[in-house]
């Protein structure tokens, strides 16, 4: 009988040895699984708002073209005194050219964004002075706009935002890298606030202008 007793003693520490290793186990993979889904989130945050920062940079050109229309028909009685102005198109028919231009596989937006940056680039390229301080102004507006609505779009997906930074990059596009806070499964006040951030960065179209002007587009939140 003692040896039995023994016997169903290592039995049942056997059994309790092996069902903490799966409970460690399992804490580990819900641990690890919780990271991956923090650089979901955080992935998903940094794409979120490079299309919010790219959509605000866009609308901007759209003012920029519309006020520089406007100026352009007061102008139109003026052009022996002007003779800078060699093309009185307004830049909203160029525009349309443009567009018409491009394949019918993109989308009008996709169309709207390339057509808006060629005709800017190619303006400033060829000396149209007038529009550059228009452009600058209302890109000076988009900064503004970028640095509240990025904000607000990062807090409420429940983003990091003072880990926050958005930039023009070296293909000319808008990146945004933002963190999430990862929580450990066990023992999370072992691990510091640094250690628990997840980072990612997300990026929007190209903005081709942006080689004519030597626009430096850089936010820290």
């Amino acid at each position: 009988m003692g040896r039995l007793k023994n016997e169903n003693g290592n039995t049942t520490l056997f059994i309790i040895g092996l069902f903490s290793v799966f409970t460690l186990m399992f804490l580990l993979i819900i641990s690890f699984a919780n990271v991956f889904v923090e650089k979901e989130h955080a992935s998903s945050n940094a794409e979120q708002a490079s299309i919010v920062a790219s959509g605000i940079v866009l609308d901007s050109l759209e003012d920029a073209i519309s006020e520089y229309d406007s100026w352009l028909i007061l102008e139109l009685g003026k052009v022996p005194d002007s003779p800078e102005l060699i093309d009185l198109r307004p830049l909203g028919e160029k525009v349309e050219e443009e567009k018409n231009q491009l394949p019918g596989t993109l989308t009008d937006s996709e169309k709207k964004h390339k057509a808006i940056n060629k005709v800017i680039k190619d303006e400033l390229n060829n000396g149209n002075r007038f529009l550059r301080p228009i452009v600058n102004r209302e890109l000076s507006y988009a900064e503004a706009a970028i640095r509240s609505q990025v904000m607000d779009n990062i807090s409420q997906n429940n983003g990091e935002i003072s880990q926050t930074k958005v930039y023009l990059n070296n293909e000319n596009r808008i990146e945004v890298e933002t963190a999430t806070k990862y929580k450990a499964f066990k023992f999370d006040e072992y691990f510091s606030d640094s250690q628990r951030l997840v980072k990612q960065k997300g990026q929007g179209p190209s903005f081709e202008f942006a080689e004519a002007l030597s626009w430096n587009l850089n936010i820290s939140l």
